[in-house]
């Protein structure tokens, strides 16, 4: 079934080394989890928002001002309800290593979820062999862990559902991939990227009907998780949390290395913009359009090609390839990024890297790339906290001295980014949009 050529991994993998390598891949996770993690994100956002909701009333941290407003779906005060029931009930300190644990775990475990779900759940489209290989890689792929054991943000939950409702569809179950892709809306609308080339595909496999089910299905699963919110008067605040998203932060890139942050580090080191000026997208590029409205354009393009390609070819592996790709062009091309967004193509390219050499060397290229993008930004985060909060490090640390380094690096993760975009794009157009028209 697959569209890729080359040759297949050979290597053997049983169901009690993916038990092994889960369970370590578990520990180890709850090793990293309490010593590294985003502090702003981790103590300043999630905790602080959870002991709004006293563990029982999760639209309490929408109704609560603080100095930075939840601005998270629904699903995410959720999860932070549990974590703070959680912690009163285990008596555990407001900031401490065990809560940091707990805001940790959801995504922590949802990360390791793709492993059943890859070994199970790709058996039939793809074979036992490959199924097993793609779950190897989920519980391997080091951007899921660090965003899940190192950071603690929520793009590898988001990763695994769009995976599941990739799942789902090519089980040929539409309704079920439309309420998980609903779930995963409910959690950062990111996953709206996915949307388009799953619902083209849902058209061309199962015909319109099923797609108007599947699209119910969806809008069912965001009512009954927002309803909740609208009763209790915080349906504006939730609501914001989508709206608002856009333009959030203004710039050609929030940290994402990618062609605009290479842009932002020329015109501010050789062409001596000042930084804040040379950051923002609403500066002109050609006349009068701005680098927002290129960059959106330049993915509505790239968006367009993948779908063309997707309703010539709609075979499962292509439905991978396309969904992966829309984070991929996402992360590339428009601006206002952020540094984590490349985790989902990564986590989606997993699932058919094994069936062929080419295919694994670009699922590990960019997921080192993914990983190293966030761990780059972590470390950066980590050291300007230091700085702050402790006067020792802020007498003998330089700031100038690890900015430098990390800018420098991140440079490097940018050139090799676009050319992983340039090689999975030109794979996807010679074996799905210029191939012969075909379904399996």
């Amino acid at each position: 079934m697959q569209i890729t050529t080359g040759r297949p991994s050979a290597v053997a993998v049983s169901p009690r080394g993916l038990v092994l390598t889960t369970a370590t891949v578990l520990a180890l996770g709850l090793l990293v989890a309490p010593r590294v993690y985003h502090n702003y994100d981790v103590v300043d956002c999630f905790l602080t928002w959870a002991r709004a909701s006293a563990g029982r009333r999760p639209w309490a941290i929408y109704l609560t001002d603080f100095k930075t407003n939840c601005d998270y779906p629904p699903v995410v005060p959720y999860l932070l309800t549990l974590v703070e029931a959680a912690r009163r009930a285990l008596h555990a300190s407001e900031t401490g290593a065990l809560a940091i644990i707990l805001v940790k775990l959801p995504n922590l475990l949802a990360y390791l979820t793709a492993v059943p779900l890859c070994a199970l759940g790709l058996r039939r489209p793809f074979g036992d062999a490959a199924a097993r290989h793609a779950a190897l890689l989920a519980a391997l792929s080091l951007p899921l862990f660090v965003n899940a054991a190192a950071w603690g943000q929520f793009d590898a939950l988001l990763a695994v559902l769009v995976m599941a409702a990739v799942v789902a569809l090519l089980h040929a179950r539409p309704v079920t991939a439309g309420a998980l892709i609903g779930v995963a809306l409910g959690t950062k609308l990111l996953a709206i990227v996915a949307v388009p080339a799953l619902a083209v595909w849902t058209w061309k496999r199962f015909g319109a009907g099923r797609l108007a089910g599947a699209a119910l299905g969806g809008l069912a699963v965001i009512a009954l998780l927002s309803a909740p919110y609208l009763v209790a008067g915080a349906g504006g605040r939730m609501l914001q949390a989508y709206v608002g998203a856009v333009d959030y932060y203004p710039v050609r890139t929030a940290e994402a290395y990618n062609g605009w942050y290479l842009l932002d580090r020329f015109d501010i080191a050789v062409r001596g913009v000042p930084a804040p000026e040379a950051r923002l997208d609403s500066r002109p590029l050609v006349g009068a359009v701005t680098f927002r409205e290129a960059g959106v354009a330049a993915f509505a393009a790239y968006l367009l090609m993948l779908l063309v390609g997707l309703a010539r070819r709609p075979t499962p592996a292509a439905l991978v390839s396309a969904a992966a790709l829309s984070f991929f062009g996402f992360f590339m091309l428009p601006t206002q990024v952020h540094q984590r967004y490349l985790v989902p193509a990564a986590a989606l390219l997993g699932l058919t890297a094994a069936g062929s050499t080419r295919r694994l060397a670009l699922w590990m290229g960019v997921s080192l790339t993914a990983a190293l993008n966030q761990a780059l930004d972590l470390t950066r985060a980590v050291l300007d906290t230091a700085v702050r909060a402790d006067p020792v490090a802020a007498a003998t640390v330089s700031v100038p001295g690890y900015r430098g380094p990390i800018r420098l690096a991140a440079c490097v993760v940018a050139v090799f980014n676009i050319a992983l975009f340039v090689w999975a794009t030109r794979d996807y157009w010679r074996e799905v949009v210029a191939a012969r028209a075909r379904a399996e």
